[in-house]
């Protein structure tokens, strides 16, 4: 069960970043036309050997260089595929890892909804330690902010990359203006869940079920308040974030 819920989650929240965060039409152009995707980065930075770059000194902007072959127009064309890089999203793994676990639960005749709390009370547990990863990997980041507790990311980190984009820092190599840590934050709620869970509501719980739908509801509701304070791209609709939407489904 574990081995195939990991299979899924990993499909599932890779599916959901493709789809959803922003970057549909760069992967769809990646294939036929790698000239149709624009990176954001400095000059010096598309030369380098890191990007091998095409600079487009008219429009600013780098575009993926196209070596030839049939090994760079495979790559190229399952760059989406390649989970291996960057970009997923949490709640597309977990639906389709929780779709899994149903069916595979449900061949082997195990009550699916004992399982399930048991995995609302170690998923919490497991966002807890993952968004740290999240704060040390400087993805997930926030909007800028002069609270106390507000952290500087260095240089060419997701943060200072995007406000690089949006004109708020001269250079991506410069440290990040202070943003909000939305990545601890959402440990340290993931984390309390897990404890209400765990402490309070499982031996108290009035039918299977509703520790795992418990766990569905908080984290939705946690989650639907930090997308306010996050500045990543990660895509939305009606002015909501993707996340904020199906979490308000969840709940």
């Amino acid at each position: 069960l574990g081995l195939a819920m990991l299979m899924a989650g990993v499909i599932g929240g890779r599916l959901l970043h493709v789809v959803a965060d922003g970057y549909f039409w760069d992967y769809v152009h990646l294939c036929p036309d790698p000239a149709a995707v624009n990176w954001q980065v400095t000059e010096a930075q598309c030369r380098s050997a890191s990007y091998d770059g095409v600079w487009d000194a008219a429009l600013g902007v780098c575009h993926p260089q196209a070596r030839g072959g049939l090994w760079d127009a495979v790559d190229r064309c399952t760059a989406w595929l390649q989970f291996w890089r960057a970009g997923f999203a949490f709640y597309g793994g977990f639906v389709v890892a929780s779709v899994t676990a149903w069916y595979v639960l449900r061949r082997d005749r195990f009550p699916f909804w004992k399982a399930a709390d048991m995995a609302g009370i170690t998923v919490a547990l497991g966002l807890g330690f993952g968004r740290m990863g999240c704060h040390l990997a400087g993805c997930c980041f926030g909007a800028t902010s002069a609270v106390p507790w507000s952290v500087v990311f260095p240089g060419h980190s997701p943060a200072s990359e995007s406000q690089w984009k949006l004109g708020l820092l001269g250079s991506p190599a410069e440290p990040s203006l202070a943003v909000h840590p939305t990545q601890l934050y959402e440990s340290a709620g993931s984390l309390l869940i897990c404890a209400f869970l765990l402490l309070y509501l499982h031996g108290r719980k009035r039918y299977d079920g509703q520790v795992f739908l418990a766990f569905v509801a908080a984290y939705a509701v946690l989650r639907f308040l930090l997308e306010v304070v996050r500045a990543d791209d990660r895509g939305g609709l009606f002015g909501l974030s993707t996340s904020q939407l199906i979490g308000v489904g969840a709940v």
